[in-house]
């Protein structure tokens, strides 16, 4: 499978749907990655307390952040070489919308996602 294709979105989907519960980590976050072998693609997340409860291609109705971000970015972060506090600092990361929600109240989530996402990496091409 190749990172973001549907099979892909699949298995992250459900590799995220098992991250901890954390109380009152909840957004709508649209993922924009350019540059990649699909070109532009948007991935809409649903977080209802830190779990992943949907993700699909494609543009949320309401998003409470769009993440922007190259492709070459997204496969740093995915594989654990750049941290999502790191990209956002350095600009490779592009945060609209509510940045305390994405910078405090998602951290934990973000850090979960990358570890959970692990198997799902290795088992893809990019």
């Amino acid at each position: 499978m190749e990172v973001f294709d549907d099979e892909w979105i699949a298995a992250a989907s459900a590799a995220l749907a098992q991250l901890p519960e954390v109380d009152g980590a909840s957004a709508v976050v649209d993922c924009v990655v350019a540059g990649g072998p699909s070109g532009k693609v948007t991935i809409g997340v649903v977080v209802d307390d830190g779990r992943v409860t949907a993700m699909q291609t494609g543009k949320s109705t309401d998003p409470d952040l769009v993440i922007s971000f190259k492709y070459d970015v997204a496969l740093q972060l995915l594989n654990g070489e750049m941290s999502s506090d790191a990209g956002f600092m350095n600009g490779a990361i592009k945060v609209e919308g509510a940045h305390a929600r994405w910078m405090l109240d998602l951290r934990p989530v973000r850090l979960a996602a990358i570890e959970a996402l692990a198997p799902v990496m290795a088992d893809s091409i990019s």
